[in-house]
């Protein structure tokens, strides 16, 4: 009498299943988001920031790699130029306890940012975002985490932003 792998079934399934989804996924003609004409507006664009090594900038930088956007090293004349000129966080007081203590906060986060297509003047952009959150003094540790992956998540809704940003952007010669 022979036993039956109980494992080795879930995983032919897994195997299979993934399988078809890809064949699918393939064939109706799916693309990754932000990847839509955004290579062929900006095969390549210098990213200048204040803070080369910092969050946002990373975050930008993985998506023009995503979309397979050459980043370089130094500005052309031919190339665009996105400058990541500033982020601010802050943070508000929405409610208070009976006792006067924090109830519900604001976390704010704004970014402003340029673009600049080959012979024409740069474009003024920003970001505004707000998140709201309880906070309960009794658990400080953990709000303070909250509150930091909170402006995370900002971080990251603004990176995407500048990408859909670059993608709406129409050639100034065409206007």
């Amino acid at each position: 009498m022979h036993s039956f792998n109980l494992q080795a079934f879930y995983r032919h399934k897994l195997l299979l299943t993934t399988l078809i989804m890809t064949f699918f996924l393939s064939g109706c003609g799916f693309h990754l988001k932000h990847n839509n004409g955004l290579v062929e507006k900006f095969p390549e664009i210098y990213l200048q920031t204040n803070n080369p090594k910092g969050e946002l900038a990373r975050l930008v930088r993985l998506r023009l790699r995503g979309a397979n956007i050459k980043i370089l090293t130094e500005s052309s004349l031919s190339s665009a130029i996105l400058h990541l000129k500033s982020e601010r966080q802050s943070e508000r007081t929405i409610s208070l306890y009976a006792n006067a203590q924090n109830a519900e906060k604001e976390i704010g986060y704004v970014m402003k940012y340029s673009l600049k297509l080959p012979n024409y003047t740069p474009r003024d952009f920003s970001v505004n975002l707000y998140r709201d959150f309880l906070d309960d003094s009794t658990q400080a540790l953990a709000k303070s985490r909250e509150a930091e992956l909170l402006t995370k998540e900002l971080r990251a809704v603004a990176a995407d932003h500048v990408i859909s940003t670059m993608l709406s952007m129409q050639d100034p010669s065409a206007e």
